[in-house]
């Protein structure tokens, strides 16, 4: 388990992540599909940060949902491509899952509150950054190798949207 996975085990996590959490070009990864979901899970985490009492059991298993397939999906690559890290990928898939779906009973049984929910929001909103940027980001430069013979390509907008370019006119 890597320093950071260990750290978010342990609760000290970035409660705001949410707050701040927000899909943009510097999260593509190079892989199609998968900048997609992850997109999505962007999206799902952000509607589960945002929700109310009424709302919260939905969004709930809206993330629990899309993490199945999610998960499934790059199960699916990494047996297909014969991905040699593909076991510590899958166990950290499996602890945030277990993690969701343990919330997500708990929560349609009453026992965790609102609090807890978004919680679990801030959570996967401060670990996603990482794991995609360790875990994710080699598994699509090792498909993209194994397809095309080499790295992904990724265009990016300008990120850096507000800073002023200097000009050399007079």
């Amino acid at each position: 388990m890597s320093h950071h996975h260990a750290r978010a085990h342990q609760g000290e996590f970035d409660e705001n992540a949410a707050e701040q959490f927000e899909w943009s070009d510097a999260m593509l990864l190079g892989h199609g599909q998968m900048d997609d979901a992850h997109e999505e899970f962007v999206h799902v985490v952000k509607a589960l940060a945002a929700c109310d009492a009424a709302t919260a059991l939905g969004c709930l298993q809206a993330v629990e949902d899309h993490l199945l397939a999610h998960f499934g999906t790059e199960r699916e690559w990494m047996e297909r491509t014969e991905y040699p890290a593909m076991d510590c990928h899958l166990d950290e898939h499996q602890k945030v899952l277990d993690t969701v779906q343990q919330v997500n009973r708990l929560a349609q049984a009453g026992q965790v509150g609102l609090r807890d929910v978004r919680r679990l929001a801030a959570a996967l909103a401060d670990w996603f950054p990482k794991h995609a940027t360790y875990l994710d980001s080699a598994l699509s430069a090792w498909i993209s190798k194994r397809r095309h013979g080499g790295a992904p390509v990724i265009l990016r907008r300008a990120l850096g949207e507000g800073v002023q370019q200097k000009s050399t006119l007079a």
